[in-house]
């Protein structure tokens, strides 16, 4: 009889010993499965159409090493584009002005992804054309600035430069947070970034440090696939772009060259897809 009670209790012992060892092997997988689909990320490319508004102020040019300047802007009256012709420059006080990037305004990125964050490298392009401060009779005159050496122009004293764009072609590092939901497809988003900015004015480009921020919203149309919509905010550390060659000499002697003191920055919304 003791012998049986002995096997009796052994049989039940082993017999919880299994149980025991069966639901811990199952809740070490669990957790391990749990655990790799939080830590197991994924590498994502984005592309999106991204409108901006420039936000482009005190837009003062000057001869480069010179502490002032005179700059004459082309007459609004003549019908013939001759920059050679110093009488031609006689609008003083010439305002800056420029569009919206429509057509020209796309971002693509490449980054990984692993929960809720997101790390990615994104390239952009935007370029503002320059808009008339008035009514021109030839359409590119606007286009064109004299800068002098002195009040009054002759055809030795000044030089010529074409402001017709401002492009931004930027390369940024962003760093993301999806508020992810498990019960929805729809995913608020933030971004914030730094990289450079390679500005083009008058066909030269000069980098800036930049830095921007992001806001919007994603919706995951499949498992591969999220549409995104938001909007952004871009903007430089620095506003002096130096030593931009004169687009036309002239016949002014020694170097040609102007200083520009800008700020510019960009803002707008951005639709694209996520894959």
């Amino acid at each position: 009889l003791l012998v049986g009670s002995l096997s009796a209790a052994a049989i039940c012992a082993c017999s919880l010993l299994i149980s025991g060892s069966s639901f811990a092997s199952s809740v070490s997988r669990d957790s391990t499965s749990d655990s790799s689909s939080v830590m197991n990320g994924s590498f994502y490319v984005s592309g999106s159409y991204s409108p901006a508004f420039p936000s482009i102020t005190s837009f003062d040019i000057r001869e480069a090493g010179k502490e002032v300047s005179y700059i004459k802007s082309y007459s609004k009256a003549e019908n013939a584009l001759n920059i050679a012709a110093h009488a031609n420059f006689n609008q003083a006080g010439h305002t800056f002005k420029f569009a919206k990037s429509l057509l020209t305004s796309f971002e693509g990125a490449t980054g990984y992804a692993m929960g809720g964050a997101r790390v990615e490298i994104e390239a952009g392009y935007k370029k503002f054309a320059s808009v008339a401060d008035g009514e021109y009779r030839h359409a590119d005159a606007h286009n064109y600035v004299a800068v002098g050496r002195a009040d009054v122009l002759d055809a030795n004293n000044y030089f010529v430069m074409k402001i017709d764009s401002v492009t931004d072609t930027s390369v940024m590092l962003n760093a993301c947070y999806d508020v992810m939901h498990t019960d929805l497809p729809v995913s608020p988003y933030v971004c914030a970034g730094l990289g450079a900015s390679f500005i083009e004015i008058a066909k030269h480009a000069i980098s800036k440090f930049a830095y921007q921020g992001k806001v919007g919203v994603s919706y995951q149309l499949t498992p591969e696939i999220s549409l995104v919509a938001g909007g952004y905010y871009h903007g430089l550390f620095d506003e002096q772009y130096d030593s931009i060659p004169a687009s036309n000499r002239v016949s002014i002697a020694g170097e040609a060259a102007a200083n520009v003191k800008a700020n510019i920055a960009n803002y707008g919304f951005n639709i694209g897809a996520r894959f």
